[in-house]
């Protein structure tokens, strides 16, 4: 038996006793809205960051406790950065780097809700009670998962029930087009169980992305495709308004 066969193999075998070996990531739904922060579980989860509304984390936290080092947003509320999962993540990422493959481990792995790759936050009042919280899927994702994040729609309208969302288009800016037959550029709202429920989808092509290079082939990942969770308590000053 070749070398370069065996390789792939015991590598194989190897993530995936360290991942049987690792903790499964932990559920979202321990961190409520309506919890406090010194109430909120640490094992499995990190709170590292001050968050920015979708963007890369910003200064560096301890635990949930340290919420008011984040400045205040428009709403008043301290945004959190959150993960969980990582080291799975992690080695199911080596495995498709390195071999161009999904491992079957891969969708147990980093911050995922619902198998979609998401930037996740909590957002806390002055009080440290969290008032809200945004999933966003995650552009940094491989192109597969980027080419899926418009269905993270899906689970969450499940979530919520199919009935009674008010859904409205977004208006197209210049240049914007569909991916072969589809455009999506949609706000759907509901206010359900104490929250006020916002899903922002999209997918379509920017302007100047076409599918294709400059020979003429295809070319991967030319389009924008996500989906914006956030929910906050429906009590909240100007909760029904958008970001």
């Amino acid at each position: 038996m070749k070398l370069a066969r065996v390789l792939p193999a015991l590598l194989l075998l190897g993530l995936a006793r360290q991942a049987l070996a690792a903790p499964r990531p932990p559920q979202f739904r321990p961190l409520a809205i309506g919890e406090p922060a010194a109430s909120l579980p640490n094992e499995g989860y990190e709170p590292s960051a001050c968050g920015s509304n979708e963007g890369p984390p910003l200064q560096h936290l301890t635990g949930w406790i340290d919420f008011a080092q984040c400045a205040p947003d428009a709403r008043g509320l301290h945004e959190v950065y959150v993960e969980f999962g990582r080291r799975v993540g992690k080695l199911a990422e080596r495995f498709h780097d390195q071999y161009g493959g999904e491992l079957w481990l891969q969708r147990f792995g980093g911050t995922r809700l619902a198998n979609f790759p998401v930037v996740l936050s909590l957002l806390f009042d002055d009080a440290g009670v969290v008032r809200g919280f945004r999933a966003v899927t995650d552009d940094r994702a491989h192109v597969e998962d980027r080419g899926r994040a418009y269905l993270f729609r899906l689970p969450v309208f499940q979530r919520y029930g199919a009935r009674d969302w008010t859904c409205a288009d977004l208006p197209r800016a210049p240049g914007e087009t569909g991916v072969g037959e589809m455009f999506i550029k949609e706000v759907c709202t509901k206010d359900v169980e104490g929250r006020h429920i916002r899903v922002e989808t999209h997918y379509f092509r920017k302007p100047g992305q076409t599918g294709l290079d400059i020979h003429g082939m295809f070319e991967p990942g030319q389009y924008e495709s996500s989906t914006r969770w956030e929910a906050f308590d429906v009590t909240l000053d100007a909760a029904k308004a958008a970001p």
